[in-house]
This record gives C-alpha cells, structure tokens and sequence, in this order.
C-alpha cells in the first residue's frame, strides 16, 4: 500500500509490520485486506477472537470484520445490553483495557455486559481505538478466554497492528474518494440491516419512535436470553410482533 510506504517509510514500524502482514498474505495466498490484517493480530496475540467496528459513511457504527465465536458474539452482546468495552474505546477513543472480565471491578464497570461475556467465553478484552485526530473511524478489539495482562511491549505491538487498520481503511476513502467517516449521531451501533429494519417494525407496530423502539427491542433480547439478531430476524419474518403496553410509556 503506497500510502504507508509514502507517509510512514518502509523502515518505520508501520512500514515493517506492514511488510510483514503482506509477505505472510502472499505466504497463505490471501489477498491483504483488513480483514486479513485482524486476523493476524487475533492469531499473534494468541487471541481467542478479533472485531473491526467501523464507523461508516452515515455515522453509524457497524462490524465489519469478526473471527472466532468471541468476534462475533461480543459486539453483539454489547449491542443488545447498550455496554461494553468496544463501545467504551469508540466513545472515549482512548484505549479500554479490560485484563478479566470476570472481576467485581468490571461487573461494577459493565454490570449487564460483563456476566455475558464470562458466560459467552470471554474473560478479556482489548479495545484499541481508531482515530485521526477527533475524528473516529472504529475500534479493533482482541478478545481472550482466559484473564491475561499483555507486557508492555505486547501492548505497544498491539496498537501497531490497530494504526496499519487505520491506514489501510483511510487509504480505502482515499481511493474510493469517499468521505472519512465522522462522529456517530442518533443511530444505533454494532447492528446491521436487519436490526434497523426490526426496529423500524417495531416502532410501527407500537407507535412510538425509534430509540423507543430500538430499546424495547433490546430489551427483549435480554430478557429472553436471545441475541438481537436472532429477534429481529422473528420479527422481519413476522414471527414476532410486539403490542403495545399501556403499563410502559
């Protein structure tokens, strides 16, 4: 990619590590992307699982790229319950590190997210925030099954291979001429089309607007054990209605 050999050098760590990921793409013959990219750091960190969440175009924050059962689940978790660290890095853009999940700490910190999680496998989790500046693009996030605290240097690596993700997506809105992505507004995050779609039934069938909507729908997932996804495919499908409730405002 002409863009890191052109910003950063090929000599610099960003142009060695990119080197490195494109020698071991070619070794697999695997196309470099960045989903290839996640996956290597998932696999050199001895990550039981990786997510990209990327912040596109319209401001909404998506998942772009998961391995492993933890990669997938966990956004999806965070997603239903409205918490977590993924979520936590993307706001603050700082860095959330979370060395076990299982702690009174983190139940304090995450209380309907963290006994998930444990449930779900996780025992820790690393966000690292992409960022230019104020502007966030996503977050890569390394999920472990066991506790574990990375030395310093392990760290440092680490947001290596999460600023090579951000040159390489910046590099893609180059290319395509599309714009960087800004600040997410009032849109729902880590939910795909379907959700959106669920949402906007729901909010038809109990008149209400969609942030109601959309938290209602959380709520059921939680309170019925279900990811969101699995209820809003019910209710695309139209095997599950919600009526109103003249209890709930």
């Amino acid at each position: 990619m002409s863009v890191i050999r052109d910003e950063w050098g090929e000599n610099s760590p960003l142009g060695r590590l990119w080197a490195t990921v494109t020698a071991l793409a070619g070794e697999r013959g695997r196309e470099l992307s960045v989903e290839f990219v996640c996956e290597a750091a998932a696999e050199r960190f001895g990550a039981a699982g990786a997510c990209l969440v990327v912040i596109g175009t319209t401001g909404v924050a998506k998942l772009r790229s998961a391995s492993g059962e933890l990669g997938r689940r966990i956004p999806e978790i965070e997603a239903t319950v409205g918490e977590g660290p993924i979520e936590d890095a993307l706001e603050l853009a700082s860095p959330a590190v979370v060395t076990d999940l299982g702690t009174a700490q983190a139940l304090r910190r995450w209380p309907l997210f963290a006994p998930l999680a444990v449930e779900a496998g996780a025992r820790a989790c690393f966000g690292f925030p992409l960022a230019v500046g104020v502007v966030r693009v996503g977050v890569l996030a390394l999920l472990h099954g066991t506790p574990i605290a990375p030395e310093p240097a392990i760290f440092r690596e680490a947001l290596l291979f999460a600023d090579l993700v951000l040159a390489m997506l910046m590099g893609e809105q180059i290319a395509t001429g599309g714009r960087v992505p800004g600040p997410a507004e009032d849109e729902f995050p880590l939910v795909g089309p379907e959700v959106h779609q669920a949402t906007g039934m729901v909010a038809a069938q109990l008149n209400t607007d969609p942030d109601t909507a959309f938290a209602r729908l959380r709520a059921r997932a939680f309170a019925d054990g279900r990811r969101l996804s699995e209820l809003a495919a019910d209710i695309v499908a139209r095997r599950t209605r919600f009526d109103p409730d003249p209890d709930i405002r």
